[in-house]
């Protein structure tokens, strides 16, 4: 995977989006991003290495060196607000909207082109990230300039908050998922990649005592995920799924959320393509069903002399993704869209296998934020049609929100999960009546 056609660029805002994001970085190098990385925050203190990024640059000393190379031209403060912003992401979609200048000049230090893919970060329990990245996506897609040529594609990876945290975070990631998804009532992001924190730290095991190990084998995962998302676009593919594929459809439908199963670390020798799907998909990475999925992405890396003798082919790959979408999606057919890619890899030496599920019903993940958001909205104070946000931590921090504007919120999620459970019916539906219809046709 060493060629890749399209350049992809990473923009992470919050604390926990710039770990991960470094991360990738400095382990992977990733020729496609080559350095291409922007780390965004509203503090100087969260994005100290001695504060942030300490546990991984202890993993690996070699990392600071990483870090001080990119922190002058890739580390973005922005905002005037002195203590951040806190849990509140009105604080940072407003930070964000008045000094937008200087997010620009860094977004112009990357030196985009007009064909590359900018996935943006996000953990959507906080205040920067969450307010900031939505409004970001929506900035750069709108107005004309900021990337030379226009003709990007957006996509967003958002991470739910983990089960124990507080009201709060729940309302917070209400909010971003559905600006990320749509903003003022438009498509947004062109593809939005939903993981869960929790989800990931049960399907991984995670028994480390320590805070920051547990969340360093979870952004690991994510990680991986990412990585394997930008494999199929590489000269070792033996089928591309190149950027448009990931997204012009979906867009097209008006359904474009999707979430990573994984299946890793594999021994060619022992597991064939079928079981390791059927591992994959028993661990995605929100909660969901996966027989309501409409699309999937299956990529498939293998080490080159499995391709090379025959054990792995594109053709074999293209048949097993069929048979095993019309055994475990939704309808007859196993969906609306389907691609499958086989990558050989000089560097791999197991077989790893993520299935990239779309259009499922997002009713397990509002199931388990609703609760919380509707007891964190109803505990806020109205005064003149405005509901105040404060930061408990620093009661500093606090902005009011229309609430004409939480009408919006509400009514584009709903909308799309409307839109969702209609498209995962019309699939399901009987196939037609080919007699009834090649007669319309005339024969």
């Amino acid at each position: 995977m060493d060629e890749h056609t399209t350049r992809w660029s990473i923009i992470a805002s919050g604390e926990g989006a710039n770990r991960i994001s470094f991360q990738y970085y400095a382990k992977f190098q990733n020729p496609a991003i080559e350095d291409r990385v922007l780390l965004l925050n509203t503090t100087t203190a969260d994005i100290k290495p001695e504060k942030t990024f300490e546990y991984i640059l202890e993993k690996n000393p070699d990392f600071r060196e990483t870090f001080n190379k990119i922190k002058r031209e890739r580390v973005c403060i922005f905002g005037k607000s002195p203590s951040g912003a806190g849990n509140n992401w009105k604080v940072g979609e407003n930070e964000a909207r008045q000094d937008f200048d200087t997010i620009r000049r860094y977004i112009t230090n990357l030196r985009l082109s007009g064909r590359d893919v900018i996935f943006g970060i996000t953990t959507l329990g906080g205040g920067t990230g969450n307010g900031s990245l939505p409004y970001i996506i929506n900035r750069m897609k709108t107005e004309r300039g900021i990337i030379p040529g226009g003709e990007n594609s957006f996509m967003a990876l958002g991470i739910m908050p983990y089960d124990f945290e507080a009201p709060q975070r729940y309302f917070n990631a209400v909010c971003g998922l559905t600006r990320l998804l749509r903003f003022n009532g438009t498509q947004n992001a062109d593809l939005v990649i939903l993981v869960d924190n929790s989800q990931i730290e049960k399907m991984i095991d995670v028994k480390e005592h320590v805070k920051e190990e547990r969340f360093y084998r979870i952004n690991k995962e994510i990680i991986k995920a990412i990585d394997m998302m930008i494999a199929p676009g590489g000269t070792d593919a033996k089928a591309t799924i190149d950027v448009a594929d990931y997204y012009q459809l979906p867009s097209n439908i008006g359904v474009y959320h999707f979430t990573p199963c994984m299946s890793l670390g594999n021994d060619p020798e022992i597991f064939e393509i079928e079981t390791a799907l059927e591992t994959a998909m028993n661990r995605p990475m929100a909660p969901l069903d996966p027989h309501t999925a409409t699309m999937a992405y299956i990529i498939v890396v293998s080490p080159q002399k499995y391709v090379e003798n025959g054990t792995f082919s594109q053709e074999d790959l293209e048949n097993i993704s069929r048979e095993w979408a019309v055994k475990n999606m939704a309808g007859t057919r196993g969906g609306v869209l389907r691609y499958s890619s086989l990558v050989s890899s000089k560097e791999h030496d197991t077989l790893d296998i993520m299935i990239l599920l779309g259009g499922f019903s997002l009713e397990k993940v509002i199931e388990k934020s609703l609760q919380k958001y509707y007891d964190f909205k109803d505990s806020l104070k109205m005064e003149q049609d405005e509901i105040e946000l404060r930061d408990m931590k620093n009661p500093q921090i606090r902005v009011r929100i229309n609430a004409k504007d939480i009408d919006r919120i509400e009514a584009d999620i709903k909308g799309y999960i409307r839109l969702t459970e209609d498209r995962i019916k019309k699939t399901r539906e009987e196939e037609i009546d080919m007699v009834k219809k090649m007669k319309e046709w005339g024969f």
